[in-house]
């Protein structure tokens, strides 16, 4: 009889088993010194099964729940998670794949529940809980529509939790959604300040309705609003003292950091200033080229423009060997065998993730770093070396490591680091010229599988292609020639 038991149960726990490592979260476990590091797997289902327990244990505990009210309340639980799992299927399936993301949201929720609960026992009223502050984080670290969702299922704990307030529901969802409008427009530290000011208004305006409604007298406005200021101040002082953490802890990265991170005072990027000026300023016109080509494609502008400063900042191990930073002087490189040359070309994509973790750069970038180049060809030394009888088992050492390129931004930055650095061999930078020469580019990248990772369409190819043409003809647009005065000495004399 246990035999067939046995038997019985052991294929349906063999494909859970299958299951739950294929929806595992990986979470970087680092210890001071970087002495060991471990991967824990944590199932998705079980971080969604952890969160809807704890909000069915807080509220029923709060609420005093009979056994006939835990029933019905779990069967709402239930069916609010099919609507949430229905929601995220159809609106935002990317988040699924966000290993960080979902353990930030379900910690979130979480948190604000038992928070909530918290103050409830402190016998303090809904208007002072500063749950905007959970829509704020998760705008800024996961997706402005995940905290939509987040909000509706915090407005509707705290209805219930305070005696199935429609009040706490209305005022809760309002101060949110003002929060996350305004979030989502953040670009410094300082505009959370900001946010803070609308939850202050919204909040204000929603409780004037409410007194208006109710008939309060003037001490009870009065009172309310004061609890309304402390929501705002509250809800941004938490964010601002979590954030830097967060990002840390999750490796996210918000429009904040990028912007930090674009900041010429950055001790990496003053490095390339002066240590490789020719490299710096060639990722300036990269990064101008690239910035133009992410706002035709619905690309991040800005982790363009910003991970093309740093994309090249591996050239500051060896300046002298590429070609942008030498000024009069012979090429350095050309005292060396074509194959150790091509070594020393590939090894700045190495040195640049290396530089980039030591001085503590985000994944983001140092993700730019690492795919810019994907698996391309050093082209001119392989060429040289096809001249003196090159064999084809031979043909990788002349190619980078990789990875090819996995997001928008990597792809566009390495098309115009391309596009950027053969437009400096034109002679003649007419409009017709460098057209075809970033036409040409671009499809011996598609060509050679560079892009293949990607999600760009051919029409966003030929988008990019012509934001490169148009941008670099107004940088080598022609200009006339000054007339000298009479008896002036020319320049150059």
């Amino acid at each position: 009889m246990f035999k067939r038991i046995k038997k019985f149960i052991r294929k349906p726990l063999l494909k859970m088993l299958e299951w739950t490592e294929k929806t595992s979260i990986p979470i970087p476990i680092k210890v001071t010194g970087d002495l060991l590091r471990k991967d824990i797997k944590i199932p998705v289902p079980i971080i969604a099964i952890f969160t809807y327990m704890s909000l069915l244990l807080m509220i029923s505990y709060e609420l005093q729940l009979s056994f006939r009210g835990i029933t019905g309340f779990v069967i709402f639980i239930c069916m609010a998670a099919v609507f949430v799992a229905l929601y995220i299927k159809y609106f935002a399936p990317e988040f699924l794949e966000d290993d960080e993301g979902v353990m930030l949201t379900g910690l979130l929720v979480i948190f604000s529940i038992f928070a909530t609960g918290a103050f409830k026992t402190q016998k303090l009223p809904f208007w002072i809980i500063p749950i905007p502050s959970v829509s704020i984080l998760i705008t800024l670290l996961v997706s402005p529509v995940i905290s939509l969702l987040i909000t509706v299922i915090l407005s509707i704990c705290m209805a219930i939790l305070f005696d199935f307030s429609i009040y706490a529901f209305i005022f809760t969802m309002f101060c949110c959604l003002g929060s996350i409008f305004v979030t989502a427009k953040v670009r410094n530290r300082y505009d959370l300040v900001r946010i803070g000011y609308y939850i202050i208004f919204t909040g204000i305006c929603v409780a004037i309705s409410f007194g208006l409604v109710q008939n309060w007298a003037f001490k009870e406005y009065i009172k309310v609003i004061l609890f309304c200021l402390a929501n705002g101040i509250v809800s941004v002082m938490i964010v601002s003292a979590l954030l830097p953490y967060f990002e840390k802890v999750f490796s996210k990265t918000t429009a904040i950091r990028i912007l930090e991170l674009g900041d010429f005072n950055q001790p990496l990027l003053k490095r390339l200033m002066l240590e490789a000026p020719g490299s710096y300023h060639h990722s300036l016109m990269v990064a101008s080229l690239s910035e133009a080509a992410a706002e035709a494609v619905n690309a991040n502008p800005l982790l363009c423009r910003v991970g093309s400063y740093y994309h090249d900042i591996g050239k500051i191990a060896m300046p002298e060997y590429f070609i942008e930073n030498q000024s009069g002087m012979p090429v350095k490189k050309s005292e060396l065998k074509i194959q150790m040359s091509s070594f020393v070309i590939i090894s700045h994509v190495k040195e640049g993730v290396r530089l980039a973790n030591e001085y503590g750069i985000d994944s983001c970038i140092i993700d730019i770093i690492e795919q810019h180049h994907g698996t391309s060809l050093v082209h001119y030394f392989y060429i040289k070396a096809l001249e003196r009888g090159l064999a084809e088992s031979e043909k990788s050492v002349y190619r980078y490591p990789g990875p090819r390129p996995r997001t928008k931004e990597s792809a566009i930055i390495m098309l115009a680091d391309a596009v950027e650095a053969t437009s400096r061999t034109l002679k003649d930078p007419s409009y017709k010229r460098v057209q075809e020469m970033v036409h040409k580019i671009i499809n011996n990248k598609f060509i050679d599988g560079q892009l293949d990772e990607v999600k760009l369409t051919l029409v966003d190819l030929n988008k990019i292609a012509e934001r490169f043409a148009n941008r670099l003809a107004g940088i080598y647009h022609s200009r006339i020639v000054y007339p000298e005065m009479p008896g002036q000495q020319k320049a150059g004399k």
